[in-house]
C-alpha cells in the first residue's frame, strides 16, 4: 500500500509542477523497497516473509484467550469473549475477543494468507547467484508453505469450511466468486501444504540466527494435528472412520520417528513450571520468541495473570482466573480422584504436582527479590482480621480473583516486572507432549488401547504420577490431555471437535471462598452462587459465524449454520 501511495504522490507532483528534471522522478524511494527490489534479493524476500511470522498470534500476548472459552478460565474482564460464553454469536455479532485474531479472524487470517500467497508467487523467481543460495531459497519456500498451512488451519479450526485461495487477486478484481470448500478439501489442502513444507525444511538450522523458524518437525506436527481434527466427530460426518484415524495416527507417529524431541525429566512442581520458560526445552517443536527490547512484540502474561496485590511480580489485572471446576479435576499425587473436603486445611496439598506449577493458590509464595511474599486470596472471617492483600477485600479488590485462584503457568519468578527489559518467556505452540497425546487418541479410536496407554503414561509419569491402567482409557486420556495442556488454548477446540461443548457449558463456573480467623486458621468453602453461567446453542455454536461484512462482499458464501 505504501508503494501505491508513493506512486500517487509522484503522479500528483508531475501534474502540479510545470517543469522538473525527469531524473528527479527516477530516484528510488529511500524509505521503502519496490517490488522489483524485493523479488530480486533473497535477503529482502526473507524480510518480507518474516512479517508473516508476526501474524502468528501467541496467547501470551492476549487478554482474551481461547482458554477462557472453556471451563478452564473465568475471564473477569470479558474483552468480548462473552459472545461465545453466552451464545450471542451470529453473522452480525461474529467477534469473540478484542485481539485481531478473535475480533475478525476471517479477515485477519485471510490477510495473512494473502501475504504468504504473494511471497510464494514471487520467491521462485528470485535469483540465487551465490553458493548455498538454493538451500536458503528452499528453506524460505518451505517456511512459506508452513505458514500458509498454519493460517488455513486456524480458519479450519474455527469455521470448518472455508474458501481455498492460493493466488493473489489483482487490485482491479471486480467480483469474488470463490465458495466454501468442503471440510475434506480444506483438510486435504492443509496436509498438502504441510507435506510441501516438510519436504523442503531442515530438521534444524545450522545457523543459530534461524532459531525459532519453522522446521520439518513443525510441518509434520501441524499435519498430524490437522488430520486429528479431520477424524474427530465434529469434522467427520462419517465418524468414526478408521481410515481417517489411521492417517492421523501415521502423521503423528512421523513426528515421533524423527527422534528429535524428548521430554525433560522433573522432580517437583517448580521444575515442571520452568519447562514453559525455557526456549531451549528439548520438547519444543515450534515456539514464538521474544526479546528484551520489545522488537518481537510484548509478552503480556504478567499484566493479565499476576496477582493484583502490591509487590514486584504482582499488580496484575486479574483478567484470567482458573476456575474451581478445573482445580477440582486435579488428582491426588497417588493418582486417586480428589474428593472435596471443605474443612481440610489447604485442600490442594498432595495433589498432582501440575496444580502448583500452573495455578496460584492462597498461601503460595510469589514475587521477585525482596518482594517475594505469600499470596493472600483470603477474606476476613471475623472482626480484627485483616483481609488478604490479593483478595476481593484487599487494596486492589477490583482486580482480585473471584474464583479464589490465579493463573501461574507461563510466569517467570525471576523476571523483574519493575525493570526496563521485556519479558522474554517464549510461547510454545507445539511440543512433544501434545504429539504423544494426539497419537494416543488416534490409537484409542483404532482400538489399540494397550499401545495408547504407553503414550498416555509417558506424559503422566513425567509428572511423577503412577501409570494409568486403562480401566477407562478414554477418561484417563482426557484427564491427561486437559491437565497437561492446561491454559495453552487447546481445551476449547477439543471440546468442540469432540462435540462435548454443549454438555460442559451446562455446568456453572465455580469459585472457592477462603476465610481467615484470628487463630490463623482458614476455611475453604465452595461459593454458594455460581461465578458465571454460560449458554451454548448446538449445533450452530460449534462453528464460528462468517461476518456479515464478508457475506455482503461475497453473497455466494453461505452462512451455514447460522443462516
Amino acid at each position: 500500500m505504501k508503494k501505491y501511495i508513493i506512486y500517487g504522490l509522484v503522479l500528483f507532483a508531475s501534474l502540479c509542477i510545470i517543469s522538473c528534471d525527469d531524473e528527479i522522478l527516477d530516484v528510488d524511494p529511500v524509505d521503502t523497497f519496490t517490488d522489483a527490489a524485493v523479488w530480486n534479493d533473497l535477503a529482502l524476500a526473507e524480510s518480507y516473509l518474516n512479517t508473516s511470522y508476526t501474524k502468528i498470534k501467541a496467547e501470551a500476548e492476549k487478554g482474551s484467550r481461547f482458554a477462557s472459552l472453556s471451563e478452564e478460565i473465568f475471564q473477569m474482564h470479558t474483552y468480548g469473549t462473552e459472545n461465545v460464553r453466552q451464545g450471542y454469536l451470529s453473522s452480525d455479532n461474529s467477534s469473540f475477543g478484542w485481539e485481531d485474531d478473535m475480533w475478525n479472524p476471517w479477515d485477519y487470517f485471510y490477510g495473512a494468507i494473502k501475504d504468504v500467497n504473494l511471497f510464494l508467487e514471487n520467491i521462485k523467481e528470485v535469483p540465487t547467484p551465490s553458493s548455498g543460495d538454493d538451500i536458503w531459497k528452499n528453506d524460505l519456500i518451505g517456511q512459506g508453505h508452513f505458514l500458509r498451512a498454519y493460517f488455513y488451519f486456524q480458519l479450519y479450526s474455527l469455521y470448518g469450511r472455508v474458501p481455498l485461495i492460493s493466488q493473489v487477486y489483482p487490485l482491479d478484481t471486480k467480483e469474488f466468486t470463490e465458495t466454501r470448500a468442503s471440510l475434506e478439501d480444506v483438510a486435504s489442502f492443509i496436509v498438502t501444504e504441510c507435506d510441501s513444507a516438510a519436504n523442503l525444511l531442515p530438521l534444524e538450522y545450522s545457523n543459530a540466527k534461524n532459531f525459532g523458524r519453522a522446521t520439518k518437525g513443525a510441518a509434520l506436527m501441524l499435519k498430524g494435528r490437522t488430520l486429528l481434527f479431520a477424524a474427530s466427530p465434529l469434522y467427520d460426518k462419517n465418524y468414526p472412520d478408521q481410515i481417517k484415524w489411521q492417517k492421523a495416527a501415521d502423521a503423528n507417529k512421523a513426528v515421533l520417528d524423527l527422534h528429535k524431541y524428548s521430554l525433560q525429566s522433573i522432580s517437583n512442581s517448580d521444575e515442571y513450571a520452568s519447562l514453559f520458560l525455557d526456549s531451549k526445552n528439548p520438547e519444543i517443536i515450534f515456539e514464538k520468541l521474544y526479546d528484551k527490547k520489545y522488537v518481537a512484540g510484548s509478552n503480556n502474561v504478567f499484566l493479565h495473570q499476576a496477582p493484583c496485590g502490591t509487590g514486584n511480580g504482582f499488580q496484575g489485572w486479574g483478567t484470567l482466573q482458573p476456575t474451581h471446576n478445573v482445580v477440582s479435576k486435579f488428582q491426588m499425587s497417588d493418582g486417586s480422584k480428589y474428593i472435596p473436603n471443605t474443612n481440610t486445611e489447604k485442600p490442594w496439598d498432595n495433589r498432582d504436582l501440575r496444580l502448583h506449577a500452573t495455578i496460584f493458590v492462597d498461601g503460595d509464595n510469589w514475587g521477585f527479590g525482596d518482594d517475594n511474599r505469600e499470596i493472600e486470596f483470603f477474606v476476613s472471617g471475623e472482626a480484627e482480621v485483616d483481609p488478604g492483600k490479593d483478595s476481593r477485600e484487599g487494596p486492589s479488590w477490583w482486580n482480585a480473583t473471584q474464583t479464589g485462584y490465579g493463573l501461574k503457568k507461563f510466569l517467570d519468578p525471576n523476571y523483574d516486572n519493575f525493570g526496563t527489559n521485556a519479558n522474554t518467556t517464549p510461547w510454545i505452540y507445539m511440543r512433544l507432549a501434545e504429539v504423544y497425546l494426539n497419537y494416543a487418541e488416534c490409537l484409542i479410536e483404532l482400538h489399540k488401547n494397550p499401545e495408547a496407554l504407553i503414550y498416555i503414561n509417558l506424559v503422566r509419569e513425567r509428572s511423577l504420577l503412577p501409570p494409568a491402567e486403562g480401566v477407562d482409557i478414554r477418561a484417563e486420556y482426557e484427564y491427561e490431555r486437559q491437565i497437561e495442556l492446561l491454559f495453552e488454548g487447546q481445551r476449547w477446540f477439543d471440546i468442540r471437535r469432540w462435540k462435548q461443548a454443549e454438555e460442559i457449558y451446562k455446568t456453572p463456573i465455580e469459585g472457592i471462598n477462603i476465610k481467615k480467623f484470628k487463630d490463623g486458621s482458614k476455611t475453604y468453602e465452595l461459593k454458594s452462587e455460581a461465578i458465571e453461567t454460560r449458554n451454548f446453542y448446538a449445533p450452530k455454536n460449534y462453528w464460528m459465524p462468517i461476518p456479515r461484512s464478508e457475506l455482503r462482499k461475497a453473497p455466494q458464501l453461505d452462512a451455514t449454520p447460522y443462516e
